[in-house]
This record gives C-alpha cells, structure tokens and sequence, in this order.
C-alpha cells in the first residue's frame, strides 16, 4: 500500500473511532438528563411505596449531588494542570481556599447571616447548573454544525435561569421563613418571567436557520429552556427541584469521565476520578450532617465547609471550561477530539 492509502485507511478508522465516542458521548446525556426528570416525580407521585420512591431518590441523589462535586477534586491530580493553576494561582488556589475558610467562620460565627448566605449561594448555584447547560449546548455545536452558540439561544436560558432562582424560595426558604410573603412573590414573578422562554426561543429559531435544521441542538436548546420549569409545576422541593439538580449533577459526571479517560492510561485515572468522588461524598455529607449533632462543637463550621468546597467547585468549573480561553481549549480539544474533529 501507497503512504496516501496508509493515510487514508487511518483517517477511515479514527473517523469510526471518533464516531462510536460521539455516539456514547450523546446517549450517555441523554441519559443523565432525563433520568431525573422522570425517575424523581414519579418516586413521589407514581410510586405507592414510600420505602421504594425513598430508594429512587437516595440513588439518584447519591450520584448526582456532592459525589460529582467530589469528582471535580480530580483536576488537581493532573500534572497537565498544575501549571495553569500556578500561573492562575488567584483563581484556583487562593480563591477556593478563602471561600471555605471564609464560609466556614461566618457560619459558625455569624449566625444572622447565615440564610442571607445560602440565599447567595443557591442562587450561584443554580446559575452554575444554566452554565453548565450552555456548555452542553457548545459541545453539541460543535459535534453537529460546527456554529457557535448565538446570542439569542444563550439568552433563551438564562431567562430560564433567573426565572428558576425567582421562584427557588418559595419550595426552600433556607431559614428565611419571615420573608415567606416576599418568596411567594418572587415565584410568582418567576413564572411570569418563564413565559418569555418560549418568545426567546422563537427568536433563536427566527435569527438561525441552521438551528431549525439540526434536531439534536434544538433538543438540547428546549432542554435547556425547560430545565427549571418543574419549579412552577410541583410543589414538593425533590419533584420541583432535585429534578434539575441531579440533572445537573450526573452530566457533570458524563463530562467527567471522558476527560479522565483521555489520560494515556485511562483506567487508573478512572479509578482516581471514582475515588475522590467517593471520598468527596462523604466528606461533605458529613458535613452537611455535622450541625445536627449537638455533641459537635464546630458543626455550623463543617457546613460552612461544605457550602466554601461548593462554592469552589463552581469557580474551578468557570475556569476550566472557558473554551474561548486558549489554554483550556486546547486542554479539552484534546479530552473531546471525537467532537471537535468530527
């Protein structure tokens, strides 16, 4: 055989290579998406043991909340990284750790402050779940059609997005129960607020020609714009809330798993992925407990840990995946090959 025909015989089974990754890639969200948002409401509405709808819910809960936290610990282990984290040194070491030492005292301390303060961080936090979602968006992008995500679908969800913190309160008021009357508001302004979703994202359709042809972006675009609207169709905090959360959460894990295995030995850094996950679970679950002890001493401050580690992983996540900033993007060019060279 020629050198081309070499070539082209490689170009032949990397191009299969690259699609079966894409195929697993795409089932695999599909999958973490939906899963919540039927298994979630139907253990509390369709299911007739309690024990058996408690079970659903532990499962998915136990995956999708602090183990995928714990999972982010993972980019700390990656020599490739360690550079750009000395050089951004603000960012992903300093930051981090003021948050949870910072969170840890103000909790333990400052006990007036404490609503006020997970009013913020519930908030960030849901507003990391959108991003997240537009991150989604981007991969399926540039999988498919290859064109940036344009300005109307990125804003077709963050309307969702502020429309699902303005109703958020009233199913968690976080301590905050003397503001009840103003939380019943501000979900009543979120639904309102919800039915420009739909208005945007006929403008999305409108403005891009491209987006009417490309079924799974525009799938993945309703998905995103429907994606906190249980919150004003239940009112029980696991079907209107934790839907979306461990939607949120069991993606990241998909995103996870095939950066770790883009190592050049991928199954121990899987097995490190899956360990720090499930050290992480613990760790914070404990902490999350520790101020219902009356024995411990220093409870408030483990969760005030816990909310700080949280909070951390959101600004390690807003770093690490800003692809218009070269360094990541050729760090996850290079974990994701099998969508951006297709």
């Amino acid at each position: 055989m020629t050198v081309v025909s070499y070539q082209g015989l490689a170009a032949e089974v990397s191009g299969r290579k690259h699609a079966r990754a894409w195929q697993l890639f795409v089932g695999l969200l599909v999958l973490a998406s939906a899963l919540p948002f039927a298994a979630l409401p139907f253990s509390q509405h369709g299911v007739a043991d309690p024990q058996t709808g408690l079970a659903i819910v532990a499962v998915i809960t136990f995956l999708g909340a602090n183990f995928h936290v714990g999972a982010s610990a993972w980019f700390y282990t990656d020599g490739a990284l360690w550079g750009h984290f000395r050089e951004h040194r603000l960012r992903y070491l300093i930051v981090p750790a003021l948050l949870i030492v910072g969170c840890a005292a103000l909790f333990q301390f400052a006990p007036p402050v404490r609503g006020f303060m997970l009013a913020g961080f519930f908030s960030w936090q849901l507003w990391h779940y959108q991003k997240q979602n537009i991150g989604l968006l981007s991969f399926v992008a540039a999988g498919t059609d290859g064109v940036s995500v344009s300005i109307w679908e990125r804003r077709t969800l963050m309307i969702a997005a502020v429309a699902g913190i303005a109703g958020y309160f009233s199913l968690n008021p976080i301590g905050l129960q003397r503001f009840a009357p103003e939380f019943a508001l501000l979900h009543r302004a979120g639904a309102l607020l919800y039915l420009a979703v739909p208005v945007a994202f006929a403008v999305a359709l409108v403005k891009n020609a491209g987006l009417r042809r490309n079924p799974l972006r525009l799938v993945c675009l309703a998905f995103g714009a429907a994606f906190f609207l249980s919150t004003f169709l239940f009112d029980d905090m696991i079907s209107a809330t934790a839907s979306y959360a461990m939607a949120h959460g069991l993606q990241y894990l998909v995103f996870m798993g095939f950066v770790a295995a883009g190592r050049p030995r991928p199954v121990p850094s899987l097995l490190m992925l899956v360990g720090l996950a499930l050290l992480g679970t613990v760790v914070l679950n404990g902490a999350i407990e520790a101020p219902g002890l009356p024995s411990l001493g220093y409870g408030f401050a483990l969760y005030g840990a816990f909310v700080g580690v949280t909070m951390s992983h959101f600004v390690l996540d807003a770093g690490l995946w800003r692809l218009r900033e070269p360094f990541q993007r050729r760090y996850m060019r290079e974990k994701f090959r099998f969508v951006f060279d297709r």
